[in-house]
């Protein structure tokens, strides 16, 4: 295996969704003009087209179209893959490549910074050349342009993958995958979100941990009242659109056909989740701080003032245990609030594995067959970082959580349900909604305004965005 370019970023061990959003939101004009300065500095070394792989004119997977004994439809024992990864998954890939050593991989590890993918992409269309044949990318956010017709990277991977076998991943993970009926990636780890409980203060205190949102509401009334200056949430980043909105069933992004997306932020699902929060905000039981911020683990965090917080399975041994001084056994895990018209629950991040479409079949077949090893192998999954996405490798790390100090109690029945109960409706689409919420949301919250009377502002917000990115509106 060769390592061509390793692009040390302190942030790429974090969970997709967490680091990239913040990134994204700092400045991403300015990363994609660099991802294209840096694209000849961080190209393959063993192809002379810049370790390009699969592609029309580069001659990419040549060895696996050329194996012998390959007949149609069939998968290759032996071949070349071109590999786009990042030093988090990295791990997987040499485990891949210890265990078929008749696959030759030319890895190419960097740090995937925001755009970075897409504008490397967009290059090397217009170059004719350049794909991998194989590509990690840690945000689920980008499987919307990935079978894109600007794009058209990632090949559809039905018939390539049984249907048997993408059946094996979580009830509705693969939906950010799939778009007019086709799976065009193998979603590695889902951040299905789930109630984060600050066990010895909601003892201390004499508080229940809410099961409804009609009790997460009451909750924060009566922490405002009894113990101000503790929360029991935060809205104050990207996050918030996937925590309190998603888990109402809010159509903010939600796709209906090809290339037309339901927006409607004044739908009663999202009014209701709105209203909720209104007087958490203005009381202070909700933060409007980003729980990633330095001021958030200072006002909250560092003084034992978080009662509870709702987000991903990640947020845990990610968020919580470096950026806060809370010893193991401080958070427990319980099943997200509900609505009495809607159960389902948002999510949080997650990475995906494509295959290109400028591959020969024989070589989309092989990578699709090392997606599908990666996602599913027990040797890399039961230590994996995140939730593995597939049931069966998650069975293997929830037993490595097991046996985890780090929480109050026994977490892995509330991630595998939480993972069974995402809501298909958020779909990603070609820009960040994200990005929408905390550029037009979260200034608004900061000058006092409460949530429902941002709802106009922020659909506005998102039929601007999805027009120009030549979605269709409907409500």
């Amino acid at each position: 295996m060769q390592t061509s370019c390793l692009r040390t970023d302190a942030s790429a061990d974090r969970p997709a969704r967490s680091w990239r959003r913040r990134i994204l939101h700092a400045g991403g004009i300015v990363a994609l003009a660099g991802a294209a300065i840096g694209l000849a500095a961080c190209g393959g070394s063993s192809s002379s087209n810049g370790g390009s792989g699969g592609g029309a004119s580069s001659g990419g997977g040549s060895s696996a179209s050329g194996a012998k004994g390959v007949g149609a439809g069939a998968t290759p024992k032996c071949g070349k893959l071109t590999v786009w990864t990042d030093p988090t998954r990295d791990p997987a890939v040499k485990d891949y490549a210890k265990t078929h050593p008749c696959v030759h991989l030319d890895v190419n590890v960097f740090g995937y910074a925001a755009g970075e993918f897409q504008t490397k992409i967009g290059l090397f269309n217009r170059e004719g050349s350049g794909w991998p044949d194989i590509a990690w990318d840690p945000a689920t956010t980008d499987a919307g342009w990935l079978d894109s017709a600007r794009y058209h990277y990632a090949a559809p991977l039905n018939g390539i993958v049984p249907e048997s076998t993408l059946k094996q991943w979580a009830h509705n993970s693969l939906s950010v995958c799939t778009f007019g009926g086709k799976v065009y990636c193998l979603r590695n780890d889902i951040a299905a979100n789930v109630i984060w409980y600050n066990a010895p203060l909601m003892k201390k205190f004499g508080y229940q941990v809410p099961t409804t949102w009609a009790q997460y509401e009451a909750l924060g009334k009566k922490v405002a009242a009894q113990h101000p200056g503790y929360v029991i949430g935060t809205i104050g980043d990207g996050y918030a659109e996937d925590v309190y909105f998603w888990g109402a069933g809010c159509p903010s992004n939600e796709l209906v056909g090809t290339n037309k997306v339901k927006i409607d932020t004044t739908d009663p699902h999202c009014v209701q989740a709105a209203n909720m929060l209104d007087p958490l905000v203005k009381d202070g039981s909700v933060s409007t701080l980003a729980v990633s911020s330095a001021d958030f683990a200072k006002k909250y965090g560092d003084n034992n003032h978080m009662l509870m917080e709702i987000g991903p399975t990640w947020y845990g041994l990610f968020e919580f245990k470096p950026s806060f001084k809370a010893p193991n056994g401080t958070w427990g895990v319980a099943m997200p609030p509900t609505w009495p018209n809607f159960k389902d629950t948002g999510d949080v991040g997650g990475g995906i594995w494509s295959v290109s479409s400028h591959a020969s079949p024989a070589t989309q077949r092989l990578a699709a067959s090392m997606a599908e090893w990666v996602d599913t192998n027990p040797m890399y999954q039961a230590t994996a970082p995140t939730y593995p996405a597939n049931v069966n490798a998650a069975k293997v790390w929830l037993k490595t959580v097991n046996a985890s100090h780090f929480y109050a109690n026994n977490p892995a029945s509330v991630f595998s349900k939480s993972a069974g109960i995402i809501w298909p409706g958020s779909s990603e689409l070609l820009f960040s909604t994200d990005n929408v919420w905390a550029d037009t949301v979260v200034p608004g919250l900061v000058k006092g305004k409460s949530p429902s009377s941002l709802l106009g502002a922020w659909g506005t917000a998102l039929k601007n965005q999805a027009t120009a990115f030549g979605y269709q509106v409907t409500h």
